[in-house]
């Protein structure tokens, strides 16, 4: 999302102006110029959401404006990319957290079973005190991951619970599942590694556009935090998958 101040003129600025028009500030004109008018509707909008009201429409002006109803492009497109890739292929994870044989669970599904006790190696159990009492996950709020992405997943959920993000994550769809990718029986997953966890399931489906900022079960305002701490957001898949989170690179 581009920031946009006094002075801005831009397609960007017209289209937060139509956005202020429905607000009721009908006497903007959605001209792409940020003028005065736009600038004391926007510092208006800013206090009325407990925003500091300078006027400048950065990330936080954004997810209040969601909030409100505002699904222009911008909410679909939030949040942005990190500056780092996810782990792409068998290779390039086993690289990292080891290589396992496995053979074919049957039955039709894409589920594996590990034989050579690689799992017993490398999935711990740590505990995430943040995850108790959300529905999915086990009453100690200890759950599956490998033991050497186990540390900076602790520290995410510190931080989301520090920037007061917990109430955002409803539903806790698990971690550690040996199984291949949905479709293939060829590349496994990065959850047979334990390197990835699915939350908010029933908003963010396999293949649809993640829920909206606003709209219940979002974990875009989750990202930017999980993004510092070496996770990479399914939402950014060329297949959409917005309840994942995997770890992409070690902290």
């Amino acid at each position: 999302m581009e920031t946009i101040k006094l002075g801005s003129n831009n397609p960007q600025v017209k289209r937060w102006q139509y956005f202020l028009i429905g607000l009721g500030n009908d006497h903007i004109i959605a001209d792409g110029d940020f003028g005065p008018k736009t600038h004391t509707a926007t510092v208006k909008f800013q206090e009325a959401n407990g925003l500091t009201g300078d006027g400048v429409v950065g990330p936080k002006s954004y997810l209040a404006a969601f909030r409100a109803g505002y699904r222009l492009k911008e909410a679909f497109e939030f949040p942005y990319k990190p500056d780092f890739n996810p782990l792409v292929g068998n290779a390039a994870r086993a690289k990292i957290f080891g290589n396992f044989k496995f053979k074919s669970a049957g039955n039709g599904t894409e589920a594996i079973i590990i034989t050579d006790g690689w799992a017993e190696k490398n999935i711990v159990r740590p505990e995430i005190p943040q995850l108790k009492g959300i529905k999915g996950v086990p009453q100690s709020g200890k759950i599956q991951f490998h033991k050497l992405g186990a540390e900076q997943l602790q520290a995410l959920f510190v931080d989301w619970e520090k920037a007061g993000l917990m109430k955002h994550i409803l539903t806790w769809e698990g971690s550690f599942v040996p199984r291949f990718v949905r479709g293939s029986r060829k590349v496994l997953s990065n959850h047979s590694f334990g390197t990835a966890f699915d939350i908010n399931y029933a908003w963010n489906k396999l293949g649809q556009v993640p829920a909206l900022i606003g709209e219940k079960g979002s974990v875009r305002e989750l990202v930017a935090i999980a993004n510092k701490h070496g996770f990479y957001w399914g939402g950014h898949f060329s297949r959409l998958d917005g309840m994942h989170f995997e770890v992409a690179k070690l902290m």
